[in-house]
């Protein structure tokens, strides 16, 4: 997902949550709280990606979406009808890339193709979403709100007061609150978030393929080591939410970038027990990271503020729901 473009277009844009347990710091000094705003969104990130993979539409069935199709479903919620050239602006993909994005959603009903839309073009397909792709928005919607807590706390940890300062901005300027005209308030807001905070991960690691963004698992294993200290191996595919092989993939591109390492017997009571601990390049890098984000916070507040509003109130009509 190109962050800049997609950001520039959406500007006018029974589960457990997602961490319930309290893990003890190992030394880490916050940065405003940053460290643990971007753990939350990397658990949250790998979380949402099995919900709106799993989770049942009113049929019954699994809905089948992963992050590019719930992207484009949105997108075109929000834009209305859009060529696939334009999809594939949105994306940052290729077009090959969005052509299976695209087969994959119309397969499931999820949008149409349709002729002779605009009228500079008589020949050009439009793609739009069908009422199938709403159903599942709306679905995904909810999902996103029952597992975001953990999210929200971490943004209302955040101290903007000081950051902003610094940066010339009033800490007590209103804070935006309408939701964009979407059938997923939630997501929509979730999306611009996303991409806003990019922008410093990018700036900072883009460059390096097992910390890009565009799959938070390499940013969530250093994550967590940074903040909670070693984690056994086969405590791995659970943390990331995949095969034991894809795991190990994951763990060896973070040790060919000198991020992580692996420790053998330094587990009490099981001396073969392999341990996978952060590096002193690996810390530096993830402090650079949450330092980046930090100063980027101007920027990010709109879209952070406008987020907890559209998430508490739809938590809100889920709690309803649920009683």
């Amino acid at each position: 997902m190109n962050p800049r473009t997609l950001s520039d277009q959406m500007e006018p844009r029974g589960r457990r949550s997602v961490l319930s347990v309290t893990y003890p710091r190992t030394g880490t000094d916050s940065v405003n709280d940053v460290d643990t705003l971007l753990n939350r969104l990397c658990h949250l990130m790998v979380a949402l990606e099995r919900a709106i993979g799993d989770a049942p539409d009113d049929a019954g069935r699994r809905l089948g979406l992963d992050m590019p199709g719930l992207a484009v479903l949105v997108s075109l919620d929000l834009f209305g009808e859009l060529r696939p050239s334009s999809v594939a602006e949105l994306l940052g993909g290729t077009s090959s890339m969005v052509t299976k994005v695209l087969g994959r959603l119309e397969r499931a009903g999820y949008v149409d193709r349709r002729l002779g839309c605009f009228p500079d073009d008589r020949r050009a397909v439009a793609v739009r979403v069908s009422d199938g792709g709403r159903k599942a928005i709306g679905v995904c919607d909810r999902e996103l709100a029952a597992l975001s807590v953990d999210l929200l706390a971490a943004m209302a940890a955040v101290n903007f007061g000081a950051q902003a300062n610094r940066q010339g901005v009033a800490s007590d300027e209103p804070l935006p609150g309408e939701r964009p005209p979407s059938t997923g308030p939630g997501l929509a807001e979730f999306l611009r978030f996303v991409v806003e905070i990019d922008k410093p991960i990018l700036a900072t690691v883009g460059q390096l393929d097992s910390l890009h963004p565009a799959d938070p698992r390499g940013l969530l294993v250093l994550s967590e080591l940074d903040l909670h200290g070693p984690i056994r191996v086969g405590a791995l595919p659970r943390l990331i939410d995949r095969s034991r092989n894809a795991s190990e993939r994951v763990v060896q591109h973070l040790e060919a970038d000198g991020l992580v390492e692996r420790v053998p017997g330094n587990v009490p009571g099981d001396r073969r027990a392999v341990v996978v601990e952060v590096t002193a390049v690996g810390r530096a890098v993830v402090r650079g990271v949450v330092a980046a984000i930090a100063a980027h916070l101007p920027e990010l507040r709109p879209s952070m503020a406008a987020l907890a509003l559209a998430l508490s109130g739809e938590r809100q009509g889920l709690g309803s729901r649920l009683g």
